[in-house]
C-alpha cells in the first residue's frame, strides 16, 4: 500500500510539471493606429499624399511582422518597451508585395507594455532629410511641368487643371485628361524637361496618385551620350474608378544604362475602346535618395 502511495504521489508531482511547463506567457498588444504624413508647409516636398495601409513592426529591433492599420500586434515582452514602425507600400503596384518605402523615416516609441493590456502606437511619417525632389507636379502653381509631344497631339485632347468634386483634394487642382480627337485611336503623350544628373545605385521611385476609365502609361525616355533616344514604358495602369497611388521604382532601369544618360518622365494615354474616355492625375514626384 505504501509503494502504491508513493507511485501515485510521483506520478502528481511529474503530471504537475507538465502542467507548468506548457504555461502560456499571456502578451501585451499594439495597436497600429492610423498613421500621419507630414511634408513642409512651403510645398518643396509636395503635397502630403502617401498611402500608406500597412507598417512594419520592431519590437527593440526585433522584426515583429508586417501588420495592416488598425492591427494589434502580440508582444511577447513586458515592461519599457521601443516599438518601431517604418511604411510599407505596393512596389510598382503590385498589391501582394509590401516594400519598406526607403524615402520615409521610421517611427519609434517607448512604451510600457502591460500584460493583456493594448498601447496604441501613431506613427508620423516623413520624407527622409536626404530626399532630393527634380520633378513635382501638383497642378496648383502657374504653367505646367510638362509639355506635350507634338509628334501625337491632336486637336481636342489635352490636359486641364480641375479643383471640382473629382479632384484629388477638391478646392485643389488636379490634372483631368480628356481625349475629345476625331481620331478613335488618338494618344496622348506628355513628357517633363530633360534630366541629365540622375544618380544610379541609390533609391529612386516615381510617386502619382490617379484614376480613370483608361489606362496610363509611365516610362522614360533615354538618351546616351551618343545622342541615341530610346523609349522605355515601365508601368500600365488599370482603370479604377477612385483615386489610387502608385510608387514605381525607377532605380533598376537607370542603375542597368550606365552614367552618362539623359532622362525625361513620360505619361500616355489612349482610348481603346471607351465611349468617353478620362483619366485624372495628381501629386506627382519623383523622388531619389542623395
Amino acid at each position: 500500500m505504501r509503494i502504491r502511495n508513493i507511485i501515485f504521489i510521483g506520478l502528481l508531482l511529474l503530471y504537475g510539471c507538465k502542467v507548468s511547463d506548457r504555461e502560456v506567457f499571456l502578451p501585451s498588444y499594439v495597436h497600429v493606429a492610423k498613421p500621419i504624413f507630414k511634408t513642409p508647409s512651403d510645398n518643396s516636398q509636395g503635397f502630403p499624399s502617401a498611402a500608406i495601409n500597412d507598417v512594419w513592426v520592431f519590437e527593440n529591433e526585433i522584426v515583429r511582422g508586417l501588420h495592416f492599420i488598425g492591427a494589434n500586434v502580440p508582444i511577447q515582452k513586458l515592461g519599457k518597451t521601443k516599438i518601431r514602425f517604418t511604411a510599407a507600400v505596393k512596389s510598382d503596384g503590385n498589391l501582394e508585395q509590401r516594400v519598406i518605402y526607403p524615402m520615409f523615416n521610421s517611427f519609434s516609441k517607448e512604451v510600457d507594455l502591460v500584460q493583456l493590456e493594448t498601447d496604441t502606437v501613431e506613427a508620423t511619417f516623413s520624407y527622409l532629410s536626404n530626399t532630393v525632389f527634380p520633378f513635382i507636379e501638383d497642378f496648383d502653381g502657374n504653367g505646367s511641368r510638362f509639355e506635350y509631344n507634338p509628334a501625337l497631339k491632336q486637336a481636342g485632347d489635352t490636359i486641364i487643371k480641375d479643383k471640382g468634386e473629382g479632384a484629388f483634394t477638391p478646392g485643389n487642382f488636379a490634372g483631368r485628361i480628356e481625349l475629345k480627337s476625331a481620331d478613335p485611336k488618338g494618344i496622348l503623350e506628355v513628357y517633363s524637361q530633360v534630366y541629365t544628373s540622375w544618380p544610379r545605385f541609390t533609391p529612386f521611385y516615381f510617386e502619382m496618385d490617379y484614376k480613370g476609365n483608361i489606362p496610363v502609361t509611365v516610362g522614360l525616355y533615354a538618351t546616351s551620350s551618343s545622342g541615341e533616344t530610346k523609349q522605355f514604358p515601365m508601368f500600365i495602369t488599370n482603370p479604377i474608378s477612385n483615386w489610387n497611388k502608385l510608387y514605381l521604382n525607377f532605380e533598376p532601369e537607370i542603375n542597368k544604362r550606365g552614367s552618362g544618360m539623359q532622362y525625361r518622365l513620360f505619361l500616355r494615354f489612349s482610348k481603346g475602346s471607351v465611349a468617353n474616355p478620362e483619366a485624372w492625375i495628381d501629386n506627382l514626384k519623383i523622388v531619389y535618395l542623395d
